[in-house]
Formats: structure tokens, C-alpha cells, sequence
């Protein structure tokens, strides 16, 4: 299966945009911002696959504020451990306690790693530095939730996982018409395998079923009318 499109929406102008031309589009609306004195905040991409967000951090908050967010946004699910670090996902450990503004500066990377058994992996990139004032971490733009559609019928969106063939060749995302025909041959989705499509890298793992934060966007993608 071909990895699907993704785009967010500029925050500021509503242009669509894919994950890359988003980093530079973002970067022009904030560097045209009144700057204000005495403040300090990072733009970072946050991505995995086709999964991006955009956000605005404040450079005297610390790594452990971004853990929470990250956990809230696209990874809480069963209270596992995580991890940043420098030099890949299991490279040389970044503590939690470190301020924004004892770590980063353009172009520096992290990587992040939530759960050492089912394990999801992120990638943190420093975009630009802008003397703006940010509350924790701000949350610019994300993207859309991806086109996917029924492996049975191939035409409606999808809606469920059935977890015990995720990964399989033959499909796994099933709208819900499909989703009855599918319980007739896998007996174990109806009674545990099921799991929703959400809108962030943990989808299909461990207990994940959704975020805390914008939850609006965190679903399937409707189609348009």
C-alpha cells in the first residue's frame, strides 16, 4: 500500500499546503509577526510518515511540557515511557528537564521515542527562531486527516481498524458496511480487534484511540459533497 497525500492548512492565510511547503510558508507569516520584547520561541516540525505538526515553543519551557503535549496530541494511551535524544531515536538521551532555550536553535534535531515495546518514533526539527511570545507550546497547524479509504469496497472512507490483520497485504481499514462483512471471517473484531482511525502515528497501536488536543481534526477525513 502506497503511503496517502498529506497537507495541513496555513493557520494564517488557510492555504493547503503539503508537510515541506508548510515548514517555509510558516516561516514567512512569522517572520512578518510584531516582535515582542524580551520574548523567545521556537518553530518546530514534529513528524512521522505522513503525520506533521506545526508549534510554537516557548524557549523557557521545558522538554517535559513538549512530552505532554505530544503524548496529549497523538500518543497517550497506556501511560508508557518516553524519551528524546540526539544522534536518532536511540541515540544519546536529551532530560526532560532541559528549557527550549538550552537545546535549540535552527536547524537542530531530536528525536523522540514514546514506548519501548510497541514503540512510535518521532522526528523534531528546529525551523526558525522568532522573538514571539508563545504559552508552552502552541499548536500552529497539523495535518488534515489522511485519505483513507475502505479496504473492501475501496470507494468510502475508512472508520475502523481490525487490528489483528494490521499490516496484513490482503487490508485492514474498513468502513462500516464493510466492517459487518469483515466480523464474518475474523470473529476476533468483534470481540476486541477493533480500533478506530485517528489522525496520528500511534493509530493501530498498543490501546491508542485518539487525542486530547483537537480533537476536531483527529478522525476520518470526509468526503466532499
Amino acid at each position: 500500500m502506497s503511503q496517502p497525500k498529506s497537507a495541513g492548512n496555513c493557520p494564517f492565510c488557510k492555504k493547503s499546503l503539503a508537510k515541506r511547503a508548510m515548514s517555509r510558508h510558516l516561516e514567512t507569516h512569522l517572520a512578518k509577526m510584531p516582535p515582542a520584547a524580551g520574548k523567545q520561541a521556537y518553530h518546530l516540525r514534529i513528524e512521522a510518515g505522513p503525520y506533521f505538526l506545526h508549534v510554537l515553543m516557548n524557549a523557557t519551557s521545558s522538554l517535559t511540557v513538549l512530552d505532554s503535549f505530544l503524548r496529549k496530541i497523538w500518543l497517550e494511551c497506556c501511560g508508557h515511557l518516553s524519551q528524546f535524544a540526539q544522534g536518532g531515536a536511540w541515540g544519546s538521551e536529551v532530560g526532560k528537564s532541559r528549557k527550549a532555550n538550552a537545546i535549540f536553535a535552527k536547524g537542530v534535531k531530536l528525536n523522540y521515542v514514546y514506548d519501548f515495546g510497541s514503540s512510535t518514533e518521532l522526528k523534531i526539527q528546529v525551523m526558525g527562531e522568532h522573538s514571539l511570545s508563545a504559552k508552552g507550546i502552541q499548536l500552529l497547524t497539523r495535518n488534515e486527516p489522511l485519505e483513507l479509504l475502505c479496504h473492501g469496497c475501496e470507494k468510502e472512507p475508512a472508520e475502523s481498524i481490525c487490528s489483528v490483520h494490521w499490516g496484513d497485504p490482503g487490508g485492514w481499514f474498513f468502513c462500516e458496511d464493510c466492517s459487518e462483512e469483515h466480523e464474518a471471517v475474523c470473529p476476533d473484531a468483534e470481540d476486541y480487534a477493533w480500533m478506530p482511525i485517528v489522525n496520528s502515528p500511534r493509530m493501530g497501536v498498543c490501546g491508542y484511540d485518539g487525542g486530547s488536543i483537537d480533537t476536531e481534526r483527529d478522525g476520518v477525513f470526509k468526503v466532499n459533497s
